[in-house]
């Protein structure tokens, strides 16, 4: 068996692990509706024989070496969640827990005023990877940005100078396969930074027993809070539905207009176009319901609970004291020690700001946020499991989730697929 996997070149000899394919992702995964679009499969392939179909999904575009590595890291099919938390945290896992193993729960801001306000919820997760990138501590990092020839759409990018880092600023709310990027890490001298999404985090994790040489180069894994992930389809749907001619844009954001903003499209001519008058909160809350992949409904993890930092919006209106004054700030999770590490000393070196949230003072949203998550996902894992659909295993008994879950999971899933088709959703979005 090859060992070191990076080191693999087309036409070298190895041992194949014929139990583990191409084909046993294919089977057990993507077939099976499984397949979260994550890009993993596509960035550790050494023979680059995987790439993409239109709808994103992984495809077979090469040669399969028998490697089985797109199996071992897909987090599709199998996230063994108390085995990562032991490995983590050295520490048992708690499925019910809705904050997820944390140290330290803050509230900041970059001090460069330019990068807060260029950012969608105060710009800390890009101020961190600048002050990583300038301190030496990484080489690049993970990003998405939009596509400079077709500015509506996103794409993964390994961001190497102060430039690209910056470019790559504000949230993304559609699915990009960004983990592909990883493929270009094998040739580079690290370490880089990565920031993912939850589910992309689990393939990460999962990559750190799989191919420790290529995991090697990661130093840090950036993580984003998340509700659901939107269909890249959706965007453009949008686009026709409002009478927006895509190829007349310059420049397309999930969150402009200023915080917390919404999507907007800055056409050529110079004009901003926004797509409603909803702030982003309310607005992704409809469009994930009518563009939110299946996939996602079956996920349980909404505030990245296996990134060293994790990151998301912080509502300081919520707040009547104190904290009511941070606006335009980020929240993050902090669950490592080399999170800890990072904070402290980009805090310390004066790139940053951090004030320390008290567990009493926990956001109540976005407590709200990740329980229906939970408690959604494991109504749904319940249902799938007697109706003896395929269901992802994520290695501990799924807890009950009451008569509450039920029907706020009946009412805001079931309830609004009403809403699903292409029909239905152009009348939903005008």
């Amino acid at each position: 068996m090859v060992r070191d996997l990076a080191t693999l070149l087309p036409g070298r000899k190895y041992a194949k692990n014929t139990e583990m394919s191409y084909e046993t992702l294919q089977q057990d995964t993507i077939q099976k509706g499984l397949c979260a679009r994550c890009g993993l499969c596509v960035g550790v392939c050494p023979a680059k024989a995987i790439g993409f179909t239109n709808g994103l999904f992984p495809m077979l575009i090469g040669k399969c070496i028998d490697c089985g590595l797109c199996s071992k890291v897909c987090p599709g099919a199998d996230v063994d969640f108390p085995a990562l938390a032991e490995r983590l945290f050295d520490g048992a896992f708690d499925p019910a827990d809705v904050w997820g193993h944390h140290e330290r729960l803050y509230v900041g801001h970059p001090t460069d005023s330019t990068v807060r306000r260029a950012g969608a919820s105060g710009g800390l997760t890009t101020a961190l990877l600048l002050y990583a990138l300038k301190s030496g501590r990484i080489r690049g990092a993970a990003v998405i940005g939009m596509d400079p020839e077709k500015p509506y759409l996103a794409k993964s990018l390994l961001a190497t100078t102060e430039e690209e880092i910056r470019g790559a600023a504000k949230s993304k709310y559609t699915i990009v396969p960004s983990m592909d990027i990883i493929a270009q890490m094998r040739g580079k001298k690290g370490p880089f930074a990565v920031v993912g999404l939850p589910c992309q985090v689990h393939g990460l994790r999962k990559l750190e027993a799989a191919d420790p040489a290529l995991s090697g180069k990661i130093a840090y894994i950036l993580g984003l809070y998340c509700h659901y992930n939107v269909e890249s389809a959706a965007t453009g749907e949008s686009l026709r539905t409002l009478g927006i001619n895509p190829d007349e844009i310059a420049r397309f954001e999930f969150r402009g207009g200023g915080w917390p903003g919404g999507l907007m499209a800055t056409m050529k001519d110079g004009t901003g176009k926004p797509f409603h008058s909803m702030i982003i909160k309310d607005f992704m809350n409809v469009m994930l319901r009518l563009y939110g992949p299946e996939r996602c409904f079956l996920c349980t993890d909404g505030m990245c609970e296996l990134a060293d930092l994790a990151f998301g919006d912080f509502w300081a209106f919520d707040y009547r004291d104190r904290f009511s004054e941070l606006t335009w700030c980020t929240q993050v999770t902090q669950r490592t020690p080399r999170g800890k590490e990072l904070l402290e000393s980009a805090e310390r070196d004066g790139a940053i700001k951090l004030y320390e949230v008290p567990k009493a003072r926990y956001p109540k949203r976005t407590r709200n946020f990740a329980l229906e998550k939970k408690l959604e996902g494991h109504v749904r894992l319940r249902r799938r499991t007697r109706q003896g659909l395929p269901i992802p295993n994520y290695h501990y008994e799924t807890p009950k989730a009451g008569l509450d879950g039920w029907f706020a999971e009946a009412v805001r899933h079931r309830g609004t697929r009403l809403f699903r088709g292409p029909r239905m959703r152009r009348i939903v979005l005008r």
